[in-house]
């Protein structure tokens, strides 16, 4: 199981918009729309500021990640929260046996930092972020290398996921995708393979995907 975090596991959409929103505002920007950062979760941070300023230098942009993620640490993830129905879903998936990571844009170290403070430890076997490969999504990168340190094969790899980048780059790894409604997209995605709309919903999917109880792997180091 590869989980994205924002709007997946987390109802934190809001929290990446306004973050984003608060930079852009205090460098003279004019603010964008929910559904245009929030389309674009799972992306680097730059990609969202380039719909300011398209023609930012490298260092003009890595000073407003810098902001943006300085507010993050200090104000967002002490609020950040699981969906109601995170917690239960991941110890059923842990106690089925499968193996589990993250795949979100965000920080590997951040997001570890953020599910362990809400006290999710045994579920979570390996974690992995933006910085966590040179390509980001929708390209398969993060979901190729979540598989590889699991050592599950990618057909045998399913990304649950709220936007755009998590289904396609699902694709694009060979993986089958769930989309779930809780977070950013509630109209179905193209690519998704699946579509849940509630927590049951989802266990009830995945724990019904038999073949993927049957190969399991060591975590890679």
């Amino acid at each position: 199981m590869l989980w994205d975090l924002d709007g997946t596991l987390t109802d934190s959409v809001r929290f990446v918009v306004d973050t984003a929103n608060r930079v852009i505002e205090a460098h003279g920007g004019t603010s964008l729309a929910f559904d245009r950062v929030g389309a674009m979760t799972g992306l680097p941070l730059s990609e969202i500021f380039a719909l300011v300023w398209p023609d930012l230098t490298p260092e003009t942009v890595g000073g407003y990640v810098q902001e943006y993620r300085d507010i993050y640490d200090r104000e967002v993830i002490p609020a950040t929260r699981l969906y109601r129905g995170a917690r239960a879903t991941l110890h059923a998936f842990h106690v089925a046996g499968l193996r589990q990571a993250t795949v979100t844009g965000k920080r590997a170290e951040d997001c570890e930092r953020i599910l362990r403070g809400l006290r999710i430890k045994d579920e979570i076997d390996v974690y992995l972020g933006g910085n966590s490969v040179a390509k980001h999504k929708p390209q398969p990168d993060l979901a190729l290398a979540a598989a590889d340190r699991l050592g599950i094969s990618p057909a045998d790899c399913v990304v649950v996921g709220d936007a755009p980048a998590d289904i396609e780059m699902a694709r694009a790894a060979g993986m089958r995708s769930i989309q779930v409604t809780w977070g950013y997209s509630r109209a179905r995605l193209p690519a998704a393979d699946l579509l849940v709309r509630t927590w049951p919903e989802l266990r009830r999917s995945v724990l019904g995907l038999e073949p993927i109880l049957r190969r399991r792997g060591p975590v890679r180091s």
